[in-house]
């Protein structure tokens, strides 16, 4: 998929300030969607999850929702983090945010055009196979860690400030996609 097309789908790549950052992370993103065999008719079909039957939130859809929401997020509690003396790098949150799920992309694949889970997605889930993706692409290890960590793999590893923000994010993101907005 060719790059403009990739940050029209997801916007917030502008967010990214650095600008060997903000190219790593496009070429991760385009790594994953090339891996995993998805083009631009067909990435819209992933979805965020195959696990619950009432879900048909997009793995797009996801991604943006999450990452506007870290962004939202982020500036409310700015002031807190700098108070606190908390080191914490806005672009590694939003480059993270982006590629939290950039594994699923590798995770599921389309059979007689149905989404299914990919042949040994058992043996590597998203966060590792996405961590994979963003070290091939050579971002830095704090986008690495966020990845590998954000889901119930990183329940007992380390959490940087900006991985803990978007895992809680993306807790609550995927909450509401799955059991809906009125349960949130």
């Amino acid at each position: 998929m060719k790059r403009e097309r990739i940050i029209e789908l997801f916007p917030a790549f502008g967010q990214i300030r650095d600008d060997g950052l903000r190219e790593k992370t496009v070429s991760a993103m385009a790594m994953g969607i090339e891996q995993g065999g998805w083009d631009e008719d067909t990435l819209w079909k992933c979805p965020v999850t195959l696990n619950w039957q009432d879900c048909d939130v997009s793995w797009i859809a996801h991604v943006n929702d999450v990452t506007e929401m870290c962004i939202l997020q982020y500036e409310q509690v700015r002031g807190y983090y700098e108070r606190h003396g908390v080191p914490f790098c806005r672009d590694i949150m939003v480059a993270g945010a982006l590629l939290h799920d950039i594994g699923k992309l590798t995770e599921f694949c389309l059979e007689d055009g149905c989404v299914a889970h990919r042949p040994g997605h058992e043996l590597m889930r998203h966060p590792l196979a996405g961590a994979l993706i963003a070290a091939r692409a050579g971002l830095p290890d704090e986008v690495i860690h966020l990845i590998a960590t954000h889901s119930f793999e990183g329940d007992r590893s380390f959490q940087t400030p900006e991985s803990e923000l978007v895992r809680a994010v993306d807790m609550l993101a995927f909450q509401c996609s799955v059991k809906g907005l009125q349960r949130c």
